[in-house]
């Protein structure tokens, strides 16, 4: 059965960008934080080896859930390595499109078992240099450094100052320590802290909003160690597996703030209770082929209550619908409410209605996006259309309505590609750009050019631009200008690697006098 199914092959991994949109539930890049994407940038260089890590360094990537770990470590114990992806895809738990996202952030290691093999502890470690200058004088600079012993253990570090702030920050640094018995991980240093649907515990960043089915439920990791500069927790944490159970336990100086959970997986469940200082909440899942339910209550110490439950169904394959209700608190200033879905192969629309809980206020949000992929005579073809829809009756402008169209065209090496934004708010605003890119193994070479108008800042339209690993870079249009960039990357050996960008944006035809800015970035990695 395995060497039939080593014979098989899934699709081409998708792209990084939609990796990591099918992971976190996001319906575009824009709507993530730098923090979120330099996590999956740092899973994307050093990926887990799904066939070798242990309980604690599978759940502390943030990739899989607890029942997916558990369903992977029961299917590696009855059969032994995994040999495909395609093999992968038949694990429960694991369905073909989130292994076509998986396969970005992981790998298959070695692909044979060898009773009584010795663990792969090679060390490891990765340095990336960056630095920043614009015509005005200003400088910024950043240092990330990360190492590991095999699946084994972790370390991170990290300090950098901004163009707008020339201080320094305080550095951030991480040491994590898997086992793969009773002991799952230790975590000494900055780290995050993720459970159930966020109601009580979530640290770092979540999404703001439901756009997609995949951000209705969450997925709450536990504990992971971390390298962002915007890490919030600061202490010890320490995981402990006992069969089905796992018991997590740590505490932050920052806040001063105990955490305990306990969870217990079943085949096709799990229930977990989290308390901390604040509170306690308890969260629930049961995962069957064809539907799945999710659902956390929390009670704070002071009474307050908080709720969130949901459901998935999938009539047929690569179809799904979901539909999810929430009641926050008043200090959570979220909007409580409910949202209903449906996803198909090329197609996606939610419908979110709720209001804010400090204040009051309404809000109906609607998203609509289309999304197929055609092959021509050895080109490919991307086209997306979005139409998203807000409504805040209290508002001023009451009515936002974003339009969207984009295409790609790839065809070895090359990579043509163009967008156009329409907004409709307060007034009128739009973006257009277009792209044209080259990329083999070792360099890659894109250049882009845009117009823009946006005359009022709350019809702003935020626009992705490509970034060396551990940068982030998602401007907002505003005012009426060009801009335009050149983005090249050089692999320039096994260990060393360079990036370059240069951005220029300029306001000729602006309503009132502004000044354009022109920088570059550079970027160099060293990697062992």
């Amino acid at each position: 059965m395995k060497t039939l199914l080593l014979l098989l092959a899934l699709a081409g991994p998708m792209g990084f960008q939609q990796a990591i949109l099918t992971l976190t539930g996001a319906s575009c890049v824009e709507e993530l934080s730098e923090d979120e994407v330099q996590r999956y940038q740092s899973l994307a260089a050093h990926p887990v080896d799904l066939n070798h890590a242990g309980r604690g360094r599978l759940l502390a990537t943030g990739l899989l859930t607890p029942y997916q770990v558990a369903s992977l470590l029961d299917y590696r114990a009855r059969t032994g390595d995994i040999l495909s992806w395609a093999e992968l895809s038949l694990v429960d738990g694991f369905p073909a499109p989130f292994v076509d996202a998986l396969r970005v952030f992981a790998v298959l290691g070695e692909q044979h078992a060898v009773p009584g093999r010795r663990e792969d502890r090679r060390f490891g470690m990765e340095l990336l240099l960056r630095g920043a200058a614009r015509l005005d004088g200003s400088v910024a600079g950043g240092l990330k450094y990360e190492a590991h012993l095999g699946e084994r253990a972790q370390g991170f570090f990290s300090v950098r100052n901004t163009l707008s702030d020339s201080s320094f920050g305080t550095p951030v640094f991480s040491v994590a320590y898997y086992g793969k018995r009773a002991l799952g991980q230790v975590v000494a240093g900055y780290f995050n802290a993720r459970f159930g649907q966020g109601l009580l515990q979530w640290s770092g960043f979540q999404l703001n909003g439901f756009g997609t089915l995949g951000s209705f439920r969450k997925n709450g990791t536990g504990f992971s160690p971390t390298g962002s500069y915007g890490a919030s927790l600061l202490g010890v944490a320490t995981e402990w597996h006992f069969g089905t159970w796992t018991l997590s336990a740590a505490y932050s100086l920052h806040g001063n703030l105990p955490i305990v959970n306990v969870t217990k997986t079943w085949r096709t469940a799990t229930a977990s209770l989290t308390a901390t200082s604040e509170g306690a909440s308890l969260e629930a899942r049961i995962a069957r082929p064809d539907w799945s339910l999710f659902g956390e209550t929390a009670v704070r110490y002071d009474g307050k209550v908080s709720a969130l439950a949901g459901a998935y169904f999938l009539p047929a394959y690569g179809h799904r619908i979901g539909l999810m209700g929430r009641w926050y608190g008043r200090e959570d200033k979220r909007y409580s409410g409910a949202a209903l879905g449906y996803e198909g192969p090329s197609f996606g629309v939610t419908a979110d209605a709720g209001w804010r809980t400090d204040t009051g206020v309404a809000q109906y949000k609607a998203l609509l996006r289309w999304h197929p992929e055609y092959a021509w005579r050895g080109f490919r073809i991307l086209p997306e259309m979005r139409l998203q829809g807000r409504l805040r009756p209290s508002d001023e402008a009451p009515l936002r309505v974003d339009a969207r169209a984009e295409l790609g065209v790839e065809r070895e090496p090359w990579l043509l590609a163009a967008r156009f934004d329409a907004v409709r708010c307060r007034g009128f605003a739009w973006n257009w750009y277009a792209e044209c890119g080259w990329k083999r193994e070792k360099v890659a070479l894109y250049v882009r050019g845009g117009l823009f108008k946006v005359d009022d800042w709350d019809d702003r339209i935020y626009v992705y631009e490509r970034d060396a690993p551990g940068a982030f870079t998602v401007p907002a249009r505003y005012g009426r200008g060009w801009a335009a960039s050149l983005y090249g990357a050089w692999n320039l050996n096994l260990h060393h690697s360079l990036w370059l960008r240069l951005e220029t944006i300029q306001y000729p035809w602006n309503q009132k006098t502004k000044e354009g800015r022109t920088e570059i970035r550079l970027s160099y990695r060293y990697r062992l």
